[in-house]
């Protein structure tokens, strides 16, 4: 069995790289391995962030986990491509992890474009500055207006009909509150009602994709390696 993490996207990509190089640490302590890939035009890989649209990520997950069995875990809008992958899939994915899942591709470009706007301020820099045809600024990559158009359309919610997964969808949730998230409990209750089983786990942890943190995922880190590998 190929375990495969989905990196987030932007800023996300860099505040997780800590915890999904722990997971990967946790993964190997149980004898498995955990891949991790970067996406065209992002991380290591290459190309320019200017060109990564949804189909390009798409097309990058499918290639590199090139039809076989799997178990996919992903984080933010990682773990919503993970999920996406598995539409119109059936039993290609073993279990399927999702760690804070984007729902709403609309409710996230919002939310980046409020974290850019902090930074604008933190930094003297004007919002409304000329801009390259075509391209906004959302944390200092330049995105094309098309892509940000895409994740404006994405869903989970949308999607969810189609998902197949042979085992489990695990959706991990991070807060300090004891009830799960509306949003989650939605999306369970329609993965539900197509037959997919689905755990739910809330973990009280700081917000990791926003800020590079020094807190301790080993509780985390075991229960994905353990929902994945036991």
């Amino acid at each position: 069995m190929r375990y495969i993490y989905c990196h987030p996207l932007f800023d996300e990509r860099k505040c997780a790289h800590r915890f999904s190089y722990q997971l990967k640490k946790a993964f190997e302590e149980k004898d498995a391995r955990l891949e991790r890939f970067d996406y065209h035009g992002t991380g290591e890989a290459t190309g320019q962030f200017t060109d990564v649209s949804l189909e390009s990520l798409r097309n990058d997950i499918a290639q590199f986990i090139a039809g076989q069995q799997v178990s996919l875990i992903g984080t933010r809008f990682g773990a919503s491509l993970a999920f996406d992958y598995c539409t119109n899939r059936p039993n290609k994915v073993n279990n399927l992890i999702l760690l804070e899942p984007v729902m709403y591709g609309a409710e996230y470009i919002d939310y980046l474009h409020r974290r850019q706007h902090v930074k604008n301020l933190m930094t003297s820099e004007s919002e409304h500055r000329p801009q390259d045809d075509g391209y906004t600024n959302l944390e200092g990559y330049k995105t094309s207006n098309r892509f940000i158009e895409q994740i404006k359309k994405f869903s989970l919610f949308g999607i969810a009909a189609k998902c197949s997964v042979k085992n489990y969808v695990f959706v991990i949730y991070i807060t300090n509150r004891s009830k799960v998230d509306p949003q989650i409990a939605g999306l369970t209750k329609l993965l539900q009602a197509s037959a997919i089983r689905v755990q739910t786990a809330g973990m009280n942890l700081p917000p990791f994709w926003e800020r590079i943190p020094s807190a301790d995922y080993t509780e985390l880190t075991q229960k994905i390696v353990g929902w994945c590998c036991d």
